[in-house]
């Protein structure tokens, strides 16, 4: 009797051993799938997206390439000679910048002798605190005459001085309405100081009479008693995205300060640093930035109160790295160029948040409906985790989108 019964419980305490192991078995397998998912891969990682989308072109907005222009007129070093400037960065400029102001004004007689030069004209028109009109009359009244190239006419551009939102656009398309009565062949920039981007929307007059969207950058080396620094990627992309489906776009105002008064001191490592930004990272970044236009004048020329140099012809450092990066093809220098297409391809940017699961990254199913509604989602890898969320593998569009990206790890 004891033997049997030995053996009974031997074979019982075998049985829930057996199924003690199995059970054990079964939760580490749930366990490593959780950790497969959720914990062991799962990882948030911001990207820069880029995905080619046809859009139409603006007037006189290149297939590609970028315009390039300076205003040197107060540039007393080189005699206010965009040649000159020609001369010392080795490229011919597309453009010549002109400030019309009524005590100066600007005559018919300057339009064509930079038209001669085989320049666009490009006028600054800047709208006084009072917002009289009377200075745009006068412009009008001087250069009133056929052109076969076209002028740019920067109107009006959102500065610090300016406030009152919906005056400002009326006043702009009163502008403008009058611009195109009188003159022919006009292109109209409208443009925005970058310290006024985030309240550009309140004050931003339409798609329909608006031809460019234009950005005016200054980097002095200090503002209000401390060292400046210019969020390049934070406000530019602001700016660019706001406008990369509509308007072509142009760096309407570049100056990079090497020198300040405030403590006498060059720094042209640095102004070096910032200009291989904006002559040779912004075209890969931003595709649809269509136009640079360099501001080469000492402030301390300008007014009493100016402190920077942000001349690049003053320093030779400066103007031999210009030389280097202007030998790009990318950068367009004659009026000659300016094409007439209807729409182009263009790689559209997009900052968003994917996930990755291991090295491979994933876009959430929202992200992937709302960017790619052409791309058959039941052809794509695709992953599910704990909660149902479903993910799809981004390097699987590229079969069916013309796309790439940058990663911008956490």
């Amino acid at each position: 009797m004891k033997k049997v019964i030995s053996k009974g419980i031997i074979f019982l305490l075998l049985m829930m051993s057996m199924m003690g192991l199995a059970a054990c078995s079964q939760e580490i397998m749930f366990d490593d799938q959780t950790v497969s998912l959720s914990q062991r891969s799962k990882k948030v990682c911001d990207i820069e997206l880029y995905v080619k989308q046809e859009v139409k072109l603006g007037k006189y907005e290149p297939y590609e390439g970028i315009y390039l222009g300076a205003y040197v007129e107060k540039n007393k070093n080189i005699n206010g000679e965009i040649a000159v400037f020609e001369e010392l960065v080795n490229k011919t400029q597309a453009f010549k910048v002109f400030q019309y102001t009524m005590g100066e004004g600007l005559s018919a007689k300057e339009i064509l002798k930079c038209m001669a030069e085989r320049k666009v004209p490009y006028i600054k028109l800047l709208l006084g605190s009072n917002q009289d009109l009377t200075p745009l009359y006068r412009m009008i009244s001087d250069i009133n005459a056929p052109y076969d190239v076209p002028v740019f006419i920067e109107l009006f551009p959102l500065t610090a001085n300016l406030s009152q939102p919906e005056h400002y656009k009326k006043t702009y398309e009163r502008a403008y309405e009058i611009i195109h009565k009188y003159l022919d062949n006009v292109v109209i920039v409208w443009s925005v100081d970058d310290s006024r981007i985030y309240d550009m929307p309140l004050y931003y007059p339409g798609d329909e009479i608006v031809d460019w969207a234009g950005i005016n950058v200054y980097i002095p080396k200090y503002k209000d008693n401390s060292p400046y620094t210019f969020n390049a990627e934070e406000t530019l992309d602001f700016w660019y995205k706001s406008f990369q489906k509509s308007k072509p776009m142009i760096i309407s105002s570049l100056a990079v300060s090497h020198y300040s008064r405030a403590d006498h001191a060059y720094t042209l490592n640095d102004a070096i640093n910032k200009l291989n930004f904006f002559y040779g990272e912004l075209p890969k970044r931003y595709p649809r930035i269509k136009g640079i236009l360099y501001i080469d004048v000492d402030m301390g020329e300008v007014t009493r109160m100016g402190k920077d140099d942000y001349r690049i012809t003053s320093q030779k450092q400066l103007y031999d790295f210009m030389k280097l990066k202007l030998k790009n093809k990318l950068f367009i220098h004659e009026a000659d160029d300016l094409p007439v297409k209807k729409s182009v391809d263009l790689y559209m940017k997009y900052r968003i948040v994917t996930t990755k699961f291991d090295e491979d990254i994933y876009l959430n199913k929202k992200y992937m409906t709302a960017l790619f509604k052409k791309v058959p989602l039941s052809k794509l890898t695709m992953i599910q985790d704990l909660d149902g969320e479903k993910y799809y593998k981004l390097d699987d569009v590229k079969l069916y989108a013309d796309i790439y990206y940058e990663t911008k790890e956490q």
